[in-house]
């Protein structure tokens, strides 16, 4: 402690401060102009330094602000700028173009293969930390910008038992879906179904946000690739009557939780070609009262909408 009081001693000396000064500001956020100040405490006050004996909780002057809190936490500096400190007015021109979030903006940026890229504010941020010439060329040129509205909101969503893969951005919480740390601003850059490619919570410049979005459309391939043959398993399997191998390789799609992709368009639409007829089967084993055939078929289906179903048909005939 004393040597940390020693070196704001030099730095307030350095200033032009006395340390009798420092003693009376809170923090030692005091600055260095003629008197007191609603911002903060000045050298040349008559009394040595505020009236009060200390400076207002804000801080100010030429000393250092007291970090704003955000849920009793100091706030780090936020990222992505395109460079400099925003003016107070803010020109249109440098104002990024944000498109509204909707199924409208997803497939117009689907039908031109134009990735997306999604702010998450940090609370109460002004319109000036994300701005600027570099960002609004972006925004126009080469990538559709939304933003999401602050949202500290986490509760576990009544979906998140679902198995089929759904739109995070298209959900009614984004900021839960995407895993946004509450209060850390953060930008991610997804392809044009709002998939995930990359993610940011420190600076990112525009020239270097521009390489990752250069990106996106060969990560999309390679992730489609991949998708690919677990779908092509899964109809060999389903092909041959092997459900359960089947829907092993379908599962492995949906975990991987994109959407959008032809690929994953696929496994949905044979994982419910799977379950239509898995349904047919427990109605015709419910008819029959068989209720080890519902057993095996629950533990076959394990993991699936219609292990569900079973389980439930089960509990009726019990």
């Amino acid at each position: 402690m004393r040597y940390v009081w020693h070196f704001l001693t030099a730095l307030v000396l350095m200033a032009g401060m006395s340390p009798a000064l420092l003693a009376q500001c809170s923090g030692g956020s005091c600055g260095t102009g003629g008197g007191c100040s609603s911002g903060g405490c000045g050298t040349g006050s008559s009394s040595g330094g505020c009236p009060t004996g200390g400076c207002p909780s804000a801080g100010g002057g030429g000393g250092v602000p007291a970090p704003k809190k955000m849920g009793g936490i100091a706030a780090k500096p936020q990222p992505v700028t395109s460079g400099g400190a925003a003016p107070a007015k803010l020109d249109p021109a440098k104002v990024p173009s944000w498109a509204p979030i909707s199924g409208t903006t997803l497939e117009n940026a689907a039908k031109e293969q134009l990735p997306v890229v999604v702010y998450f504010p940090a609370e109460n941020e002004s319109d000036a930390t994300f701005y600027g010439e570099d960002l609004a060329k972006l925004s126009k040129e080469k990538a559709v910008f939304v933003k999401v509205p602050f949202n500290a909101d986490r509760e576990k969503s009544v979906f998140d038992e679902a198995v089929v893969p759904t739109s995070k951005l298209l959900s009614d919480n984004p900021s839960r879906d995407y895993g946004i740390a509450v209060g850390k601003a953060t930008l991610i850059v997804c392809d044009w179904f709002g998939n995930e490619h990359n993610r940011f919570t420190a600076g990112i410049k525009a020239p270097e946000l521009a390489t990752f979005i250069d990106k996106v459309k060969a990560k999309a391939e390679d992730r489609n690739k991949k998708l690919q043959k677990n779908l092509d398993a899964a109809n060999t399997a389903w092909t041959k009557q092997d459900r359960k191998a089947a829907l092993a390789a379908i599962l492995k799609n949906f975990k991987d939780d994109v959407v959008g992709l032809d690929a994953q368009e696929g496994s949905i639409r044979l994982y419910h070609e799977i379950m239509d007829a898995a349904k047919s089967q427990i109605s015709e084993m419910v008819s029959k009262g068989d209720k080890d055939g519902l057993k095996n078929l629950s533990k076959e289906l394990k993991g699936t909408d219609a292990a569900k179903a079973a389980t439930e048909a089960l509990k009726k005939l019990s």
